[in-house]
């Protein structure tokens, strides 16, 4: 008799993890795709932060044949920028903005949802004879959906400001 009763609570129990799980994924799915979205997000800022560095530290050493002090009127820091006042979205070389340009553009992950893979570059010159790079970039996310972590896009912005030499 009691070999019968054990058998019964076990049928009883049937199907209740199944239930459980199908509470819970959801839940684990959100934690999941938000990490991964999250860490994704933090590696573009990296990039960007990076890009800005490389466009400004370019401009930087750029800077050797110009006459010292630096001026911001000297016609040279117009060409080492990219134009006065720089501003660019594109690829090429030979100035700091497409430097910047490019290298965010070449190693941004986007996962297809961006209009753009190149963020919008521009670079200044500062007082004291500073060569200023701002990056900024438009983070669309995984498009997940419900499940995504980001809805709508997200501005990621760096600067890097370095003397020239």
């Amino acid at each position: 008799m009691k070999v019968k009763r054990r058998i019964q609570i076990f049928h009883r129990e049937n199907g209740s993890v199944a239930v459980e799980f199908a509470l819970v994924l959801p839940l684990l799915l959100l934690i999941l795709f938000g990490t991964i979205e999250f860490g994704v997000m933090m590696y573009d800022q990296a990039i960007i932060t990076n890009a800005a560095r490389e466009g400004a530290r370019w401009g930087s050493v750029q800077s050797v044949s110009l006459s010292h002090p630096i001026s911001c009127s000297d016609p040279g820091i117009s060409t080492i920028q990219g134009g006065s006042p720089a501003s660019c979205s594109g690829t090429g070389s030979g100035n700091a903005c497409l430097v910047a340009s490019n290298y965010g553009a070449s190693a941004l992950i986007t996962f297809g949802n961006a209009t753009s893979t190149n963020p919008s570059v521009s670079v200044t010159c500062g007082s004291g004879g500073t060569i200023s790079v701002t990056v900024n970039y438009s983070y669309q996310g995984l498009g997940l959906g419900v499940l995504s972590a980001l809805q709508g896009t997200e501005q990621l912005t760096s600067t890097a400001v370095m003397y020239y030499e």
